[in-house]
C-alpha cells in the first residue's frame, strides 16, 4: 500500500481523496494538510466546484493525520507520496520541496505560472528518488482516449479538423477567490484552458505557429481563443473561458472531423462520445467505467508500483503545455502570430 499525504482539501482535493478511496488496498491517504481548520478535519460542505463531486460533505476522516502546515506533513516519515492540490503559485515550491525530501509526487495543473519556474521544478525531478506527475486527467479520461486512439490508428482515415473547448460560468468557489486572481492562478488561460493545450500537445504534438485572441477582466485573462497551424490541411481551433453567467455552469467538449467520419462529445449535453459515419448512421462506442481523476491516480500510482517514470503524461510534456498557453498569450497581447 502508497501512502499519501494530500496537500489541499478545495474542490479538486476532495475529488482526489474520493479517488483514493476506490482504490482500496492500493493507496490511503494517511495525512491531509489544509490550513483551514474546518477542512483538515473533514468538513467540505462549504467546498464547491464545478464538475465530478461539484458539492463538498462532511467526511470522516478516522486516523488520517491533520497538519496545518505542509512543511510539517512532508516531515512526516508515513507518507510515501504527496499528491499537491493547492493554488497554482504553490506548486512549484511545495513541489521542489516534497521531491528533495524523498517522496513521490503528484502536483495539480499547471506545473507553474512560468517557464522559468517549470525549469526549476523539472531540475529538481531529475534529480529526485522519486516519481513525479503533472495530473493532467484529459490525457486520461475516457472520451479523449477514444480520441487520441482515432487519430493514432487512422480508423476513420486522416484528421481534417479539430475543435476543443472548454467553457464555464465564472468560478466562485475557489477559497477566497484565489483562482480569479491572475497573480494566483495566471488566470482562465493557465487555470483552465491549460488542459487543452496540454491536450493539443497529446494529439498532435507542437504546432509551427499559434494566433490568439484574449478577453480580460480587470487585467485577467477569462476568455481565449486560439488556432495553432500544423499542415495546411489540418484546421486547430481550441477555446477556452470562464466568463459566462452563473446559470450556464460548465462543459467541455471536442468536436475532430476525419476523412471517413466525425465524432463529438460535449459533457454538458448529457449524450455519450458519438461516432457519425458517412453512410449516416451512427455509433456510441462504449468508455470505461471512471474518469480522468481516477485514471491519472491509478496510473501514477502504478508508475511507483512499477519503479517507472510516467509517459503518458510526462514532466517534460507538462512543461510545454504552460509555454503553449503563455504564447497564446503573447500572441494576443501582440495581435501577430508567434512561431513555436
Amino acid at each position: 500500500m502508497i501512502r499519501i499525504g494530500l496537500i489541499g482539501a478545495g474542490f479538486i482535493g476532495r475529488n482526489h481523496f474520493n479517488q483514493y478511496e476506490k482504490l482500496g488496498q492500493r493507496a490511503k491517504v494517511v495525512a491531509l494538510c489544509d490550513k483551514e481548520p474546518q477542512r483538515r478535519a473533514g468538513d467540505w460542505s462549504g467546498v464547491g466546484g464545478n464538475i465530478a463531486d461539484a458539492q463538498g460533505t462532511k467526511r470522516d476522516l478516522g486516523d488520517t493525520k491533520q497538519y496545518a502546515e505542509w512543511r510539517d506533513l512532508l516531515a512526516d516519515p508515513a507518507v510515501q507520496m504527496v499528491d499537491i492540490c493547492v493554488p497554482t503559485y504553490l506548486h512549484p515550491e511545495i513541489s521542489i520541496a516534497a521531491l528533495d525530501a524523498g517522496k513521490h509526487v503528484l502536483c495539480e495543473k499547471p506545473m507553474a505560472l512560468s517557464v522559468e519556474e517549470c525549469d526549476k521544478v523539472l531540475r529538481a525531478a531529475v534529480k529526485a528518488k522519486g516519481r513525479f506527475m503533472i495530473a493532467q486527467c484529459i490525457r486520461f479520461w475516457p472520451e479523449c482516449v477514444y480520441l487520441k486512439q482515432a487519430i493514432d490508428d487512422r480508423r476513420f482515415g486522416k484528421l481534417k479538423a479539430l475543435s476543443l473547448r472548454r467553457q464555464a460560468s465564472t468560478p466562485t468557489y475557489s477559497l477566497n477567490n484565489w483562482i480569479l486572481d491572475p497573480k494566483l492562478s495566471g488566470g482562465a488561460i493557465l487555470d483552465l484552458h491549460v488542459h487543452d493545450t496540454d491536450w493539443a500537445l497529446h494529439l498532435l504534438g507542437t504546432p509551427q505557429t499559434i494566433t490568439a485572441q484574449i478577453c480580460e477582466r480587470e487585467g485577467s485573462p477569462d476568455r481565449v481563443h486560439s488556432l495553432w497551424y500544423y499542415r495546411p490541411d489540418l484546421v486547430v481551433q481550441i477555446e477556452g473561458f470562464w466568463d459566462m453567467p452563473p446559470a450556464f455552469g460548465f462543459n467541455m467538449g471536442f468536436t475532430a472531423r476525419f476523412e471517413k467520419a466525425a465524432v463529438m462529445f460535449e459533457l454538458s449535453s448529457g449524450k455519450p462520445l458519438t461516432v457519425f459515419k458517412e453512410d449516416g448512421s451512427t455509433e456510441t462506442p462504449a468508455m470505461g467505467p471512471n474518469d480522468g481523476y481516477y485514471n491519472e491516480i491509478d496510473y501514477f500510482l502504478g508508475c511507483i508500483e512499477r519503479g517507472a517514470g510516467p509517459t503518458i503524461s510526462t514532466p517534460g510534456e507538462s512543461r510545454e503545455a504552460v509555454r503553449m498557453a503563455l504564447l497564446e498569450k503573447e500572441s494576443a497581447k501582440s495581435g501577430q502570430t508567434v512561431r513555436v
